[in-house]
């Protein structure tokens, strides 16, 4: 854990035994003053020393403390006996206690004070000895002989480092688990930790402690297996340029044990491994064996060079950490085509899960080249003339090979969750996959066609008044699979998906086409008409029929096609069946099809995602010198076709630009065009400023067009588009983080020459930077950038399951634009909700003088039933009797109404009163009984109505709502429905002994401790805690302890109570991987007789920063035993580990405090409840 922000720990042991601090302690305090240090420093240090001083003498003859200062030589400033109070020795600091000036002779000095001041052992005393060394560089001499010399002589050492000192030479002075290494030296004065350390390390009985290895904190998250793969069929000259190219690329990366690892293969005729993974060697030694490649003549056969890296390096007996979740990279340099077959054993490594990147030189086959690499080809293959050009490659590559690591630790999972966010808004479609089963398409290949079925099918929610899908398989014959409504949930989909089996034949896609007719029309019938169609072709050849017609008359029926090829499939028969290029897609290999599935579902859902998109969109555009005309007319050309995908009007879309370089320029803002043809003119006429880049200022200068008085609208989702190309030269953070508490998301998209860091310190979060390598790639970003506006990430989607009953006043008092105000707020609602008799259900209580029934929960089965009997009701007339309804909507919560409180759905009920109520005496008691039941009341007043009585339905503040106009409803809906949401719970069908184990070290406040205790209550209120899920906590710091066992406490209320009971352990250290082989004790089936009944056994693990111990091994382990672990991390956490403790990115949590605990937990709780992410397997 951080002790302040810059801190990071270096020593760590797996257990620790504290017994009662002794009375007294002996503290010697040797502070480096060397020139390593610095007289400029040596200030702040002094601070830090009177700092400490003071917080040590607080309770008087507790502590004897000496100081003695070292550089060349010790220099002995007051011995333990020297002073007994507090002042004389701060005056004494404060005066007398000045900067030397020297080398850095740590062991010298750690000789000479165990002579001066730790003269022979304990011998059994009872005062503890302290040794505080404090170092700024690397020992000019050797530091373990003398460390270790006072060690046995029972002193306990902290080492603490500042500046250049290594984590290696602290850990191996200091007693275990106590090494600590700082920044700066003005992050160590303002550092409020240290007195607590000195009291652990005096608990701390040192013969109990385990050491274990010290744990690199990884540059830039970069955690990955990394692998190059030469042609050595090279002249000597040439190979010099690969060697270089290698060397440079190697030496920038993070080469360590538990960060990048490194192998290498070389081939020609045959293939060499000239490194494994699985050999410990640090960055020189590979280096070294880089140094030593030298050239080999033969045959280039790339193909047996891939299967031999596959076969013998990415596997887990060779060292690959595929396991951990740890991202797995091939490179591939050639300068000629392959002699034997690159396909086959391409797709054998991607399918082995490795990420690969192509680097083709002179005559390599470009077409190979994209065979081999990953999916797009614009980001995995590069193509270069000479060999000269390579070593320039090296600062790209890394930049890909830094992008594709970060990605996979935390993007990808979140674009996809965003993604599957966006589609709850496709609610009806019909959907007919087509998929190709003729001969040419091999076993695997059409497994891969599977899976990708699969995976589309999981981002929409299926059901038979929702999505449906259906699937055709054809050759020159056609075969039913199944049909739209034959299976109503994804479960029954996937079965249904599994057992299809390849038909083989020739290849004819337009009797396939014909074919799907009637099944279309069958499908109109059965929604009338009133739901979206698509259709989905999948095939890996040309076609020996004509496309063009069946295709034209499928889309003159309104099916959305699109066409999806593989292979040798004819491209233009793909633009013929899909009837536009942009509905078209093309990969080279089955394996690929999951690269482009999030494209095809985001097409897919963007018809109702964007239906009605509305937002303020400002574009930032850096106008520098290092830009070129040519770059500068693609960002023009990118904003133009941003804009052209976006609804332009005065009440949809507003755009306005500004340009920056060293100044800013206005080009327009928000309300200035209402057209897309005058904003393009706009565009076009746009002139390259040419000056160096301030991003920092335009961030600020730009914030007041977010304003009323520059065009922005009050209640409109506001974003800014970033485009650069440089690092900014001022300060970014501010301005960024003052525009994003304004409300405004900030996109940033920058290319290879901006700063990632600063961009993702600007936007705020990974997912919102896109970082590419050139300006011809911004094309490909546009349809993601889209979306995301049209459905930004808000916390709740849509309300899941609950039963919702509607108490409106229809009084005399409300006119009838009134009224039909009343009816839209409630329309809204039902619009965000998923109605279905076993998701939300609505009901209605109308009233004035008496309540009468509207409908009941049980009444409607559809939305749109819904909305129809609300938009056709009218007001009733009368009086204002509020009581008397709210007691008469109790009935509609009845069971033979279709109220589900026996099977744990929320019930809540929504009053809407525009008056006084004239039975108001009663309101009170009358709510009360009905919230006593387990109803949820949410009270809106309008106008008339008296917050005293709003409060007296609701019994709490946060669920009564007041505005003083019908106008002002319809911004409540917005809040209210985020409230019920928070209430919704999912249906939660799992059998599962579930642990949580928590984090209880210093760096987390007792108020945050309390934030993660009140999580876990409403995670385990989300899911229904009965005999199906039994419930167990543990605790970690640098020790560990079990709270509670499995089914301790059987029901919710005694649950909570033990979890609100748990109190905070605190420690030093954050041993996470000692917790993980700790908490199997939950696991193992000699305590779980539960085993046999399908029981998931399931752990939850709760972080706010580093694991000071390895946790990849112990993780990997309880998967290995089938448990499925979850990680949240909260703050500054190490994202790597985090992924190797969840195994798969999709288990992996992250928020920015405990504040935001709540955004995850809908996400948390769907994926608990439905988990759909298989465990690692192992190779």
């Amino acid at each position: 854990m951080l002790l302040t922000l810059f801190l990071f720990l270096i020593g760590s042991q797996t257990s620790v035994t504290q017994t009662p601090a002794p009375t007294s302690a002996d503290i010697v305090l040797l502070v480096d003053s060397s020139n390593s240090l610095g007289n400029k420093a040596f200030p702040s240090m002094k601070s830090f020393i009177s700092k400490l001083i003071s917080h040590l003498t607080a309770t008087p003859n507790q502590y004897r403390i000496a100081l003695a200062q070292y550089s060349d030589d010790l220099h002995v400033e007051f011995l333990l006996d020297a002073y007994t109070a507090k002042n004389p020795m701060l005056n004494y600091v404060r005066k007398k206690f000045v900067f030397k000036g020297g080398s850095v002779k740590t062991g010298n000095a750690l000789r000479k004070v165990h002579g001066t001041y730790f003269k022979g052992p304990t011998s059994g005393r009872d005062k503890e000895r302290i040794l505080v060394v404090l170092t700024s560089g690397a020992s000019e001499d050797a530091v373990v002989e003398p460390a270790k010399t006072l060690k046995s002589d029972g002193v306990k050492i902290i080492a603490v480092g500042i500046q250049d000192v290594s984590p290696q030479e602290l850990q191996s002075m200091a007693t275990p688990q106590f090494s600590y290494k700082f920044r700066t030296v003005r992050d160590l004065s303002m550092s409020s930790q240290m007195t607590k350390i000195i009291e652990d390390v005096i608990q701390t009985d040192i013969n109990g402690i385990i050491p274990t290895d010290i744990i690199a904190i990884c540059k830039n998250d970069s955690v990955a297996d990394v692998v190059f793969i030469v042609d050595e069929g090279v002249s000597k000259p040439k190979s010099e340029h690969i060697k270089k190219f290698l060397q440079d690329t190697v030496s920038f990366l993070d080469v360590r044990k538990n960060c990048i690892k490194i192998g290498l293969v070389t081939y020609s005729s045959e293939p060499h491994v000239l490194s494994l993974l699985s050999e410990e060697t640090n960055k020189t030694a590979i280096l070294q064996k880089i140094q030593g490649f030298s050239p080999r003549e033969g045959k280039a056969n790339t193909g047996a060079a891939i299967n031999a890296t596959r076969k013998n390096i990415f596997r887990v007996k060779f060292g690959s950490r595929k396991a951990q979740g740890i991202e797995q990279i091939a490179i591939l340099i050639t300068h000629r085509p392959s002699e034997d077959n690159v396909r086959k054993a391409a797709r054998g490594l991607r399918r082995a899960g490795v990420t690969v990147f192509t680097i083709g030189i002179e005559n390599a086959d470009y077409t190979q080249l994209t065979q081999i690499a990953s999916y797009p080809p614009q980001q995995y293959v590069t193509k270069l003339t000479a060999f000269s050009d390579l070593p320039e490659q090296a600062g790209t590559l890394q930049k890909k090979l830094l992008n594709q690591i970060q990605d996979k630790l935390y993007v990808q999972s979140k674009r996809r969750e965003l993604l599957k966010a966006g589609c709850v808004d496709t609610e009806e479609a019909d959907i007919y996959v087509l998929i190709d089963g003729s001969t040419s398409i091999l076993h695997d290949d059409f497994g891969d066609i599977k899976t990708f079925l699969k995976e589309v099918i999981k981002m929409f929610n299926i059901g038979p008044n929702k999505v449906r899908f259906g699937a055709v398989q054809f050759s020159h014959f056609n075969k039913t699979e199944f049909e739209l409504n034959e299976y109503n949930n994804t479960n029954d989909l996937e079965r249904a998906i599994d057992n299809i089996r390849q038909i083989c034949g020739d290849t004819r896609i337009g009797e396939a086409l014909t074919f799907m007719q009637p099944l279309f029309k069958n499908a109109t019938q059965q929604r009338a008409g009133r739901v979206p169609c698509y259709l989905i072709v999948l095939t890996d050849g040309e076609s020996q029929d004509s496309v063009k017609e069946p295709a034209e008359r499928l889309r003159n029926e309104k099916v959305n096609i699109y066409a999806i090829g593989v292979k040798d499939a004819n491209e233009a028969q793909l633009h013929e069946i899909a009837g536009s290029k942009s509905r078209s897609f093309f990969v080279q290999e089955f394996d690929s099809l999951k690269k482009i599935k999030n494209e095809i579902v985001q097409k897919i859902c963007s018809k109702e995602a964007c239906k009605e998109m509305t937002a303020d969109i400002m574009f930032l555009v850096d106008s520098s010198g290092s830009i070129g005309p040519e770059n500068f007319l693609k960002m023009k050309n990118f904003m133009r076709e941003l804009v052209n995908k976006s609804d332009i009007s005065a009440n949809r879309v507003q755009v306005g630009v500004i340009q920056f370089s060293g100044t800013q320029h206005e080009e327009f803002q928000l309300d200035r065009y209402s057209s897309k043809s005058d904003i393009f003119s706009a565009i076009d006429n746009m002139s390259l400023i040419g000056e160096n880049t301030l991003t920092g200022s335009a961030l600020t200068f730009v914030s007041d067009y977010f304003k009323p008085p520059k065009g922005a609208r009050p209640a409109v989702k506001k974003f800014l588009i970033l485009i650069t190309d440089g690092e900014a030269q001022d300060e970014v953070k501010s301005p960024a983080t003052a525009l994003r508490d304004q409300g405004v998301i900030i996109y940033s998209v920058g290319v290879f020459n901006a700063n990632k860091p600063q961009l993702e310190e600007i936007s705020g979060k990974p997912e919102l930077v896109f970082y590419i390598e050139e300006f011809d790639i911004l094309k490909h970003i546009e349809d993601e950038i889209i979306f995301g506006i049209c459905r930004p990430h808000d916390e709740c989607k849509r309300i899941e399951r609950l039963d919702v009953v509607f108490v409106i006043d229809g009084s005399g008092s409300i006119s009838s634009e009134q009224y039909q105000t009343m009816k839209d707020f409630m329309i809204d609602l039902v619009k965000k909700s998923d109605v279905a008799p076993d998701r939300v259900q609505f009901g209605a209580v109308k009233y004035s003088d008496e309540p009468e029934m509207f409908f009941y929960l049980n009444m409607y089965r559809t939305k749109s039933e819904i909305v129809e009997a609300i938009q056709n009701d009218v007001s009733k007339g009368g009086s204002t009797y509020t009581a008397k309804a709210v007691g008469y909507s109790e009935a509609l919560f009845a069971k033979e109404h279709g109220g589900r409180k026996s099977k744990g759905v929320p019930q809540i009920l929504i009053v809407i009163t525009d008056g006084e109520s004239h039975d108001a005496a009663q309101l009170g008691d009358t709510a009360k009984r009905l919230r006593d039941n387990g109803i949820i009341i949410y009270a809106v007043g309008i106008e008339g109505a008296k917050p005293d009585e709003l409060l007296a339905m609701a019994g709490s503040k946060d669920k009564y709502y007041y505005v003083d106009t019908f106008e002002g409803l319809k911004n409540t809906s917005v809040a209210i429905s985020e409230k019920i949401c928070g209430d919704s719970k999912p249906e939660c069908e799992i059998q599962a002994d579930l642990v949580f184990l928590i984090d209880g070290s210093n760096s987390i406040k007792p108020a945050n401790f309390t934030r993660m205790k009140d999580f876990l209550k409403v995670i385990l209120d989300q899911i229904d805690y009965d005999q199906n899920v039994q419930i167990g906590i543990a605790q970690y710091s640098d020790r560990y302890k079990k709270e509670f066992s499995l089914g301790a406490f059987q029901n919710k209320s005694e649950l909570n109570i033990q979890i609100q009971n748990i109190k905070q352990m605190t420690g030093t250290r954050t041993l996470i991987g000692a917790a993980l082989r700790k908490v199997r004790e939950f696991f193992a089936p000699v305590r779980s007789r539960r085993v046999t009944r399908n029981v998931q056994p399931v752990l939850l693990v709760v972080t706010d920063g580093k694991s000071h111990d390895d946790v990849a091994e112990p993780a990997e382990d309880l998967r290995r035993e089938g448990v499925h672990i979850y990680a949240i991390g909260v703050g500054k956490i190490d994202h790597s580990q985090l992924m190797q403790i969840a195994g798969v990115p999709e288990r992996k949590y992250t928020v920015n405090d405990f504040n935001e605990l709540k955004i995850i937990k809908k996400r948390l709780v769907d994926d608990l409840c439905k988990p759909d992410v298989p465990t690692s397997k192992y190779k």
